[in-house]
């Protein structure tokens, strides 16, 4: 679904990214995991066309990104970035309603079916209730609700997120996760995201890649990826490494 060959990202001359191949296979989820300056965020800004100025080729579909119109890659993906807007004055469903950007026309009102769709999408996400309020009002782990489901009503095959339990919560991080499982595993949607939990990543996702200075240093399922060696290489953390029922790895420090 989405290729990257020998991807190269500098910044002011210094390399972020550095000689990136991956594959992501449709109905995967992956999770990117790596410390702080590894290149996570901008891996996922060229994958997802933020970034121009690079080396290297990313293909959609077997299509160049370049190739697509702004309208028609937004009808393929969708990206949540890690710092979401609080103080725009809209209220709940019109932040939802915008993910139908890509199938309105030039000052075209939504259609029914965009209201249907919305709709939907708020229910899924248990934003009902919360329809009419203004985003300000929302608390965090509320607000990464609206923009997932504003990210569901633009009926993306690829959703891509950037940290999304950051700053939440204990109890708001497994309920995103879970919730980006389940459109997963239903939907059969590909998402790939940016975290820093490393149980969370061997929990819930499918595939881990880490990165480190630019480089993928591993790819795998999570009991392929996460052992105490790898780790501590990564991260520069020893780190003990045991196993749930189901087999997934988790680390204790």
């Amino acid at each position: 679904m989405i290729e990257t060959r020998n991807l190269f990202v500098e910044y002011d001359g210094t390399a972020v990214l550095q000689d990136i191949s991956l594959d992501v296979a449709e109905g995967e989820f992956l999770s990117i995991l790596g410390p702080n300056g590894a290149g996570k965020t901008t891996l996922i800004k060229a994958l997802t066309g933020v970034i121009r100025d690079m080396r290297g080729h990313i293909y959609l579909y077997g299509r160049p990104l370049n190739a697509y119109k702004k309208k028609e890659f937004a009808r393929h993906v969708a990206f949540l970035p890690q710092d979401l807007p609080s103080s725009l004055p809209y209220l709940v469903r019109d932040i939802v309603m915008m993910g139908r950007f890509p199938y309105l026309k030039r000052f075209e009102m939504e259609k029914p079916r965009d209201t249907r769709i919305v709709r939907k999408s708020m229910q899924m996400l248990g934003l009902e209730k919360f329809a009419g309020r203004h985003l300000s009002e929302l608390s965090g782990g509320e607000l990464k609700r609206v923009f997932i489901a504003q990210a569901i009503a633009q009926e993306s095959n690829v959703l891509f997120l950037d940290e999304p339990t950051a700053n939440l919560d204990i109890n708001y991080q497994v309920e995103i996760f879970k919730l980006l499982r389940k459109f997963n595993e239903e939907m059969n949607k590909t998402i790939v995201l940016i975290t820093h939990d490393i149980n969370h990543a061997a929990r819930f996702t499918k595939k881990i890649v880490l990165l480190r200075e630019g480089r993928v240093m591993k790819t795998g399922i999570p009991a392929e990826v996460i052992d105490a060696v790898t780790v501590r290489s990564v991260f520069d953390t020893h780190v003990t490494v045991q196993y749930d029922q189901e087999k997934r790895p988790y680390i204790l420090i």
